[in-house]
């Protein structure tokens, strides 16, 4: 992956916020487990002694629902696989971690095969630790089966200059103004000039490529790590400048876009400016593709010669938007039809030239310019994004 700055990982406690149900001997090895998991935050929400009927755990986990089920298969009162068969009646049933007194091939084989998902024995860390990390996975995309996916809308700026990173920030707290309480990411995808980052004024700790590297094991929890919060609501995944990282493996991309739409209602991707083999990775997994441009001949040139390729490679027209930034007070609607009969696309937004705005804003805090020329498109663009159509194409600047 990317060379970028290292951080020395902090220790801290693992957080495993699943119900879980116990069948499982009285005794040291019970009280342990016990012991783990309340440390870990885990709730539990039945215990049995594995003598207890198949039919009245199945009776149990119906009613609790937990994720998780620790059981000593090999102290049931039926053969592993027709135990498992017999509690694992419901349609979401848990997950099965396998309980053993020590480090039994045949018996671990035996759990494996009648459905457990872990094999553990003493001493029961770190592969406890480990196990849970893997099992949160797995409970991470269940759930996500269930959870409603969040939009993607990458910026790309038609050339250096053109404000797609200064409007990709700011838009982030205009859509808290439209739809308060709506979680965003800003996700910083340009390893040529990151600077995401920078516009919310924070200092991240952890990069994309780390994000990466890490895709199989990420959790809500494991998650916390790679991001930097932003304002309310608003995380930043940061790029590392790199100009020579090699175009990460699309399996990584897809697994971390498919995390990302399940964990945010709206992903805003700076794509930086121009194509290249690295954005052209992440331009699949974009709902939307919003390219800035600006009132100048060269902005106008690069627009269209990246609309030609976006086409020509067959990237779908309808998913294509423009917005217009650094628009002159006058004359404005001349640039916006001229632009519209160019390109045969609709502007979808008009930023105002708003340098006083702009060049006045603090140097160590984020703060959206409400009220403001700029700040006023802003929520109107985002407006236009939340609510795709409820309005027509855009004239004016607010």
């Amino acid at each position: 992956m990317a060379n970028h700055p290292i951080v020395p990982k902090e220790a801290k406690p693992a957080e495993w916020p699943w119900r879980v149900g116990l069948v499982l001997e009285d005794g040291a090895l019970a009280d342990e487990i016990g012991q783990v998991l309340a440390a870990a935050g885990a709730t539990k929400v039945f215990s049995f002694r594995p003598t207890v009927s198949s039919f009245e755990v199945a009776n149990a986990l119906e009613r609790h629902r937990p994720e998780i089920l620790f059981v000593e298969l090999a102290k049931t009162t039926k053969p592993p696989a027709e135990w498992v068969a017999e509690v694992r009646r419901d349609e979401d049933p848990p997950l099965i971690v396998a309980i053993h007194a020590g480090p039994d091939p045949a018996e671990m084989i035996r759990a494996l095969r009648a459905g457990a998902s872990e094999f553990l024995c003493p001493p029961l860390q770190p592969a406890i630790s480990e196990a849970m990390e893997r099992i949160g996975t797995l409970l991470e995309a269940k759930q996500a089966k269930l959870t409603e996916r969040g939009r993607t809308i990458g910026f790309l700026s038609a050339k250096g200059g053109c404000g797609a990173t200064t409007i990709a920030g700011h838009l982030t707290a205009a859509l808290q103004t439209v739809q308060p309480g709506v979680r965003v990411l800003l996700a910083d995808l340009d390893v040529q000039s990151p600077s995401g980052h920078s516009v919310m004024r924070r200092a991240p700790k952890r990069y994309l490529p780390d994000a990466l590297e890490a895709v199989r094991r990420l959790t809500s929890n494991s998650w916390r790590e790679f991001v930097t919060p932003g304002t309310q609501n608003v995380d930043v995944l940061a790029a590392s400048q790199d100009p020579w990282m090699a175009v990460p493996e699309q399996w990584r991309v897809e697994s971390l876009f498919r995390f990302l739409s399940r964990h945010y209602s709206f992903v805003i991707a700076d794509l930086g400016r121009h194509l290249n083999p690295s954005n052209w990775s992440y331009l699949p997994h974009m709902d939307e593709l919003i390219v800035v441009t600006a009132p100048d001949v060269l902005a106008l040139y690069q627009t269209r010669s990246i609309l030609q390729t976006l086409t020509n490679r067959g990237f779908d027209k309808g998913r294509i938007r423009i917005v217009l930034n650094r628009n002159m007070t006058s004359p404005q609607d001349f640039w916006v039809e001229s632009i519209e009969q160019m390109f045969e696309l609709s502007v979808f937004g008009v930023i105002p030239n708003d340098y006083f705005t702009l060049d006045k804003m603090a140097e160590d805090r984020f703060e959206f310019p409400a009220g403001s020329p700029f700040g006023n498109a802003m929520v109107k663009l985002a407006g236009r994004i939340v609510r795709p159509n409820g309005a027509g194409p855009a004239k004016k600047a607010a």
